[in-house]
Protein backbone atom coordinates (compact mmCIF):
# COMPACT_ATOMS: atom_id res chain seq x y z
CA UNK A 1 0.00 0.00 0.00
CA UNK A 2 1.51 3.29 -0.79
CA UNK A 3 2.09 6.08 1.43
CA UNK A 4 -0.19 9.14 1.40
CA UNK A 5 0.41 13.18 2.40
CA UNK A 6 -2.75 14.14 4.11
CA UNK A 7 -4.41 17.34 3.12
CA UNK A 8 -2.86 19.76 5.71
CA UNK A 9 0.78 18.36 5.11
CA UNK A 10 0.34 19.28 1.96
CA UNK A 11 -1.18 22.67 1.85
CA UNK A 12 1.38 23.79 4.66
CA UNK A 13 4.32 22.78 1.78
CA UNK A 14 2.58 24.43 -0.72
CA UNK A 15 2.39 27.64 1.75
CA UNK A 16 5.97 27.55 2.56
CA UNK A 17 6.94 27.44 -0.92
CA UNK A 18 4.77 30.08 -2.24
CA UNK A 19 6.27 32.14 0.94
CA UNK A 20 9.86 31.47 -0.08
CA UNK A 21 8.78 32.42 -3.60
CA UNK A 22 7.84 35.88 -2.67
CA UNK A 23 11.33 35.85 -0.17
CA UNK A 24 13.22 35.54 -3.06
CA UNK A 25 11.72 37.83 -5.44
CA UNK A 26 11.31 40.58 -3.05
CA UNK A 27 15.15 40.39 -2.90
CA UNK A 28 15.71 39.92 -6.22
CA UNK A 29 13.88 43.19 -7.47
CA UNK A 30 14.29 45.55 -4.31
CA UNK A 31 17.81 47.69 -4.28
CA UNK A 32 19.15 47.68 -0.64
CA UNK A 33 18.25 51.24 0.55
CA UNK A 34 16.22 52.01 -2.49
CA UNK A 35 18.80 53.25 -4.89
CA UNK A 36 17.76 56.16 -7.17
CA UNK A 37 17.54 55.64 -10.77
CA UNK A 38 20.97 57.34 -12.31
CA UNK A 39 20.84 60.96 -13.66
CA UNK A 40 21.42 60.98 -17.04
CA UNK A 41 23.57 63.99 -18.27
CA UNK A 42 25.04 64.90 -21.97
CA UNK A 43 27.13 67.59 -22.45
CA UNK A 44 29.78 69.40 -25.10
CA UNK A 45 33.08 69.92 -24.80
CA UNK A 46 32.94 73.13 -24.18
CA UNK A 47 30.82 72.65 -21.16
CA UNK A 48 32.86 69.29 -19.69
CA UNK A 49 34.61 71.49 -17.12
CA UNK A 50 31.22 71.63 -15.11
CA UNK A 51 31.18 67.91 -14.85
CA UNK A 52 33.54 67.29 -11.57
CA UNK A 53 30.63 70.32 -10.11
CA UNK A 54 27.94 68.44 -11.65
CA UNK A 55 29.23 64.50 -9.64
CA UNK A 56 29.80 66.88 -6.14
CA UNK A 57 26.14 67.95 -6.26
CA UNK A 58 25.29 64.53 -7.09
CA UNK A 59 26.28 63.55 -3.99
CA UNK A 60 25.06 59.49 -3.54
CA UNK A 61 23.20 59.73 -6.90
CA UNK A 62 24.88 58.13 -9.86
CA UNK A 63 25.65 60.29 -12.59
CA UNK A 64 25.68 58.64 -16.28
CA UNK A 65 27.60 61.25 -18.27
CA UNK A 66 27.55 61.19 -22.31
CA UNK A 67 29.61 63.52 -25.08
CA UNK A 68 27.47 64.56 -27.71
CA UNK A 69 28.30 67.52 -29.93
CA UNK A 70 25.39 70.40 -29.69
CA UNK A 71 23.54 69.55 -33.07
CA UNK A 72 22.80 66.29 -31.51
CA UNK A 73 22.02 66.92 -27.81
CA UNK A 74 18.36 65.72 -27.02
CA UNK A 75 16.59 67.00 -23.91
CA UNK A 76 14.02 64.20 -24.70
CA UNK A 77 16.57 61.36 -23.87
CA UNK A 78 18.69 63.22 -20.60
CA UNK A 79 17.74 64.20 -17.38
CA UNK A 80 20.44 67.35 -17.86
CA UNK A 81 21.28 68.53 -21.02
CA UNK A 82 24.28 70.87 -20.50
CA UNK A 83 25.69 73.37 -23.02
CA UNK A 84 27.28 76.75 -23.43
CA UNK A 85 26.01 79.42 -24.93
CA UNK A 86 21.73 79.87 -25.70
CA UNK A 87 20.35 77.29 -27.63
CA UNK A 88 18.53 78.40 -30.92
CA UNK A 89 15.36 76.47 -29.27
CA UNK A 90 16.04 77.09 -25.16
CA UNK A 91 13.18 74.28 -23.45
CA UNK A 92 10.97 75.88 -20.69
CA UNK A 93 12.88 74.47 -17.84
CA UNK A 94 17.05 76.25 -18.39
CA UNK A 95 18.67 76.76 -15.61
CA UNK A 96 22.29 79.02 -15.81
CA UNK A 97 24.97 77.48 -13.84
CA UNK A 98 27.93 79.20 -14.75
CA UNK A 99 29.32 81.77 -17.37
CA UNK A 100 32.17 81.31 -19.68
CA UNK A 101 34.21 83.37 -22.57
CA UNK A 102 35.58 83.04 -26.10
CA UNK A 103 39.31 83.39 -26.46
CA UNK A 104 41.38 83.72 -29.66
CA UNK A 105 44.71 82.28 -29.26
CA UNK A 106 48.29 82.06 -30.78
CA UNK A 107 51.44 80.34 -30.90
CA UNK A 108 53.84 81.56 -28.09
CA UNK A 109 56.14 82.77 -30.31
CA UNK A 110 54.08 85.11 -32.28
CA UNK A 111 54.97 88.43 -31.55
CA UNK A 112 51.54 89.44 -32.22
CA UNK A 113 49.77 90.59 -28.63
CA UNK A 114 46.38 92.05 -29.51
CA UNK A 115 43.88 92.02 -32.36
CA UNK A 116 40.98 93.92 -32.99
CA UNK A 117 37.66 92.01 -33.88
CA UNK A 118 38.33 93.58 -37.66
CA UNK A 119 41.40 91.20 -37.75
CA UNK A 120 40.04 88.43 -36.26
CA UNK A 121 37.51 87.90 -38.63
CA UNK A 122 39.79 88.64 -41.52
CA UNK A 123 42.39 86.13 -39.95
CA UNK A 124 39.63 83.52 -39.77
CA UNK A 125 37.68 84.09 -43.14
CA UNK A 126 41.02 84.12 -45.19
CA UNK A 127 40.39 87.83 -46.37
CA UNK A 128 43.65 88.30 -44.09
CA UNK A 129 46.74 85.92 -45.19
CA UNK A 130 49.61 86.48 -43.82
CA UNK A 131 51.14 88.25 -40.42
CA UNK A 132 52.58 90.82 -42.22
CA UNK A 133 48.90 92.36 -42.37
CA UNK A 134 48.48 92.29 -38.80
CA UNK A 135 51.66 94.19 -37.92
CA UNK A 136 53.35 90.30 -37.93
CA UNK A 137 56.05 88.16 -39.95
CA UNK A 138 55.64 87.90 -43.89
CA UNK A 139 54.08 84.31 -43.19
CA UNK A 140 50.96 82.56 -44.46
CA UNK A 141 48.12 82.22 -41.25
CA UNK A 142 47.01 78.76 -40.22
CA UNK A 143 43.58 79.18 -38.92
CA UNK A 144 41.92 76.39 -36.61
CA UNK A 145 38.54 75.65 -36.25
CA UNK A 146 36.07 73.55 -34.32
CA UNK A 147 33.75 71.37 -36.34
CA UNK A 148 30.12 73.28 -37.53
CA UNK A 149 28.40 71.22 -34.77
CA UNK A 150 30.39 72.40 -32.01
CA UNK A 151 28.99 75.08 -29.78
CA UNK A 152 31.68 77.12 -29.56
CA UNK A 153 32.03 77.77 -32.88
CA UNK A 154 28.37 78.35 -33.87
CA UNK A 155 29.22 80.82 -31.15
CA UNK A 156 32.65 82.14 -32.99
CA UNK A 157 31.06 82.23 -36.29
CA UNK A 158 27.95 84.13 -35.39
CA UNK A 159 29.10 86.56 -32.82
CA UNK A 160 32.87 86.92 -34.46
CA UNK A 161 32.38 86.28 -38.36
CA UNK A 162 28.78 87.44 -38.82
CA UNK A 163 28.13 84.83 -40.17
CA UNK A 164 30.90 84.47 -42.85
CA UNK A 165 32.27 81.26 -43.56
CA UNK A 166 35.65 80.32 -42.22
CA UNK A 167 38.65 80.33 -44.77
CA UNK A 168 38.53 76.93 -47.21
CA UNK A 169 42.80 76.51 -45.55
CA UNK A 170 41.20 76.30 -41.64
CA UNK A 171 42.13 73.12 -40.08
CA UNK A 172 40.08 70.72 -37.69
CA UNK A 173 40.39 70.58 -34.38
CA UNK A 174 38.20 67.71 -33.06
CA UNK A 175 38.66 68.70 -29.39
CA UNK A 176 40.09 71.64 -27.11
CA UNK A 177 42.70 69.60 -26.56
CA UNK A 178 43.66 69.00 -29.94
CA UNK A 179 43.01 73.01 -30.46
CA UNK A 180 45.78 73.91 -28.09
CA UNK A 181 48.38 71.22 -29.30
CA UNK A 182 47.75 72.92 -32.39
CA UNK A 183 48.58 75.78 -31.48
CA UNK A 184 51.47 75.22 -29.95
CA UNK A 185 53.20 73.07 -31.97
CA UNK A 186 52.51 75.66 -35.23
CA UNK A 187 54.14 79.26 -34.98
CA UNK A 188 51.62 80.46 -37.67
CA UNK A 189 48.57 79.18 -36.10
CA UNK A 190 45.72 81.01 -34.68
CA UNK A 191 42.60 79.24 -33.34
CA UNK A 192 39.69 79.35 -30.54
CA UNK A 193 39.52 78.20 -27.08
CA UNK A 194 36.93 79.03 -24.12
CA UNK A 195 38.40 80.23 -20.88
CA UNK A 196 37.86 77.74 -18.75
CA UNK A 197 39.66 75.24 -21.60
CA UNK A 198 42.59 77.83 -21.40
CA UNK A 199 46.03 76.03 -19.77
CA UNK A 200 47.86 79.16 -20.02
CA UNK A 201 50.10 78.37 -22.27
CA UNK A 202 48.98 79.99 -25.17
CA UNK A 203 48.95 83.87 -25.54
CA UNK A 204 45.13 85.30 -25.42
CA UNK A 205 45.26 88.07 -28.05
CA UNK A 206 41.62 88.84 -28.18
CA UNK A 207 38.35 88.02 -25.91
CA UNK A 208 34.94 87.95 -27.64
CA UNK A 209 31.46 87.12 -25.80
CA UNK A 210 33.13 87.52 -22.11
CA UNK A 211 29.74 86.43 -20.26
CA UNK A 212 28.42 83.50 -22.16
CA UNK A 213 25.94 81.43 -20.35
CA UNK A 214 26.85 77.95 -19.46
CA UNK A 215 22.81 76.45 -19.04
CA UNK A 216 21.57 73.04 -17.88
CA UNK A 217 18.76 72.04 -19.46
CA UNK A 218 16.23 69.93 -17.96
CA UNK A 219 13.09 67.73 -19.93
CA UNK A 220 10.82 68.18 -17.31
CA UNK A 221 10.27 70.28 -14.20
CA UNK A 222 13.00 69.02 -11.89
CA UNK A 223 11.83 67.23 -8.69
CA UNK A 224 13.75 65.48 -6.14
CA UNK A 225 17.40 64.87 -6.53
CA UNK A 226 17.11 66.56 -9.65
CA UNK A 227 16.45 69.74 -7.76
CA UNK A 228 18.68 69.48 -5.47
CA UNK A 229 21.70 69.01 -8.11
CA UNK A 230 20.10 71.99 -10.00
CA UNK A 231 20.18 74.33 -6.84
CA UNK A 232 23.77 73.16 -6.20
CA UNK A 233 25.14 73.37 -9.33
CA UNK A 234 23.31 77.48 -9.64
CA UNK A 235 25.41 78.38 -6.38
Amino acid sequence: MQDSVSPIKFYSLRFAFYILLLLITACTTASPGGTPEPIHVQYTFAAQPWLAKVDTCAGSNIVISVLRAADFQNPQSADLVIYVGQPDDPASYAYQIGTDALLVIVNPQNPIHNLTIAQVEGLFTGRIQTWKDVNGTATQVQAWVFPASDDVQQIFEHTILGGSPVTSTARLANSPDEMLQAIQKDVNAIGIITRRWNTGNVPVVFTGASSLPVLAIARSKPEGALAQILACLQK
